[in-house]
């Protein structure tokens, strides 16, 4: 598939290697893509509204102007990926036991999003809209919250986040001992 305009509806993949392939100006819609590979694949203009990636490698792909509505990523790898390139400025998915490593969700609005039992590895999140997010049992490496809105966000049984609570809104989130402690890091206060 090349520049073409392509529909598929309800159908699964498996095992297919996409490296470096061209999936261009395609829409999928309640798909599903089992351990599949996505390493440096072109979905630029591509649509994915409810499909499932499961145990997938999702490398670097080219995402410029891609679409990700309502989609779920089950144990899958997720590197490089700048979901600012989308042509989204909400985006709505749900990511379970999958490790993110250097991605960049800056300036988007992703209301009710899920990142539950995830890896998030040098991962950025400026100036975006993270209301009611779930990252519960996630750790977090290297991971940056800036001038976020984290209010009612849950980091349930999360480990490793640092945010600060004077440069990001975090009212009603729910956050759960020790991690918790690691709010107070930004107040030079002395614990005994």
């Amino acid at each position: 598939m090349s520049d073409s305009e392509d529909e598929f509806y309800k159908l699964k993949y498996h095992s297919i290697d996409y490296t470096d392939m061209q999936l261009k100006n395609a829409e999928y819609v309640c798909c599903e893509f089992i351990a599949c590979n996505f390493s440096q694949a072109n979905v630029s203009g591509t649509s994915f509204e409810q499909c499932v990636f499961t145990d997938c490698n999702l490398s670097n792909p080219v995402i410029k102007g891609a679409k990700f509505i309502e989609c779920e990523f089950d144990a899958c790898k997720i590197l490089g990926l700048n979901f600012g390139y989308c042509s989204q400025l909400s985006l709505d998915i749900t990511a379970r036991d999958s490790r993110l490593l250097n991605c960049n969700f800056s300036g988007l609005k992703m209301k009710r999003s899920a990142f539950t039992g995830c890896t998030l590895e040098e991962c950025y999140f400026e100036d975006a809209f993270l209301v009611e997010v779930d990252f519960s049992r996630s750790v977090f490496r290297s991971t940056l919250f800036h001038q976020c809105d984290l209010q009612r966000a849950k980091f349930i049984d999360a480990e490793g986040y640092a945010i600060n609570p004077l440069t990001n809104k975090i009212q009603k989130a729910l956050f759960t001992l020790p991690g918790a402690l690691s709010l107070l890091d930004y107040f030079n206060i002395v614990l005994k």
